[in-house]
């Protein structure tokens, strides 16, 4: 038997001697003379500036889209015997009750946790498919504004803590916390997690991992219902890391 899982990111540069609130109040001052004499309101200033920016962030946001998606696009370097063609974002077996392990199989699925986000298509995700009966690689990118990638990893990272069943509610679909030594990682940017239990009926296990780089924010799942090697799971975590590293370059 087989089971398929379908579907796996002012400056205010001082140049005379004002002060930053002076200069603030005369530029403001300035600009409502100006505007005044042109027959331009306050409000229509703020609404053609609320647009200027709001496109400008809709711009940066495609542009972080089309890079995630290249990135997942061109994965040359996946262990052997994984097929390098991505596939459409992995789908969870079962929708976990528990909300910390539903947070953690959506970030893999391409839902990662919104606040913070650069823009609602600054998010891809894909599915690559393993060598063994049922294996998959299920990857989850988000680019985040600032630093708020980092808060929103320690987020993910509190969530692995707390998923100790990932469960439907039958002993059909109900995976465990089990303890996986993944090869390097670990620290402040990475950490991951093993699930072990049934699926459908079936053995299935499950590695998760979350980790950071630069901006973005990375979810990854490695499963099967032949027991996922910890090695290449820690393998796939490195080589995403390395790559999405290209993001802020």
């Amino acid at each position: 038997m087989r089971i398929v899982h379908a579907a796996v990111a002012g400056f205010l540069a001082l140049a005379t001697g004002l002060s930053v609130a002076t200069y603030a109040t005369v530029g403001a001052e300035r600009g409502a003379a100006q505007g005044a004499a042109r027959g331009v309101t306050a409000t229509e200033r703020a609404a053609r500036d609320t647009q200027g920016t709001g496109t400008t962030r809709n711009a940066m946001a495609a542009r972080s889209a089309g890079r995630l998606r290249g990135v997942l696009g061109t994965m040359r370097d996946l262990p052997e015997g994984f097929f390098s063609h991505a596939r459409a974002p992995w789908r969870a077996p079962f929708r976990p009750r528990a909300s910390a392990c539903r947070a953690l199989f959506d970030a893999a699925a391409g839902r990662p946790p919104r606040a913070g986000l650069g823009g609602a298509t600054a998010v891809t995700a894909a599915t690559y498919d393993g060598p063994h009966l049922g294996e998959l690689a299920g990857v989850g990118l988000a680019v985040y504004d600032g630093n708020e990638a980092a808060g929103r990893l320690d987020a993910l990272r509190a969530a692995l803590i707390r998923c100790a069943t990932a469960d439907a509610g039958t002993p059909y679909d109900r995976l465990k916390a089990s303890p996986v030594p993944l090869p390097g990682i670990g620290g402040p940017d990475a950490a991951g997690r093993g699930l072990t239990g049934r699926v459908g009926g079936y053995p299935y296990r499950m590695h998760l991992v979350v980790a950071r780089s630069g901006h973005t924010l990375i979810t990854l799942v490695h499963a099967g219902l032949t027991p996922p090697d910890p090695a290449r799971t820690a393998e796939l975590a490195r080589l995403l890391v390395r790559e999405v590293g290209t993001l802020d370059g």
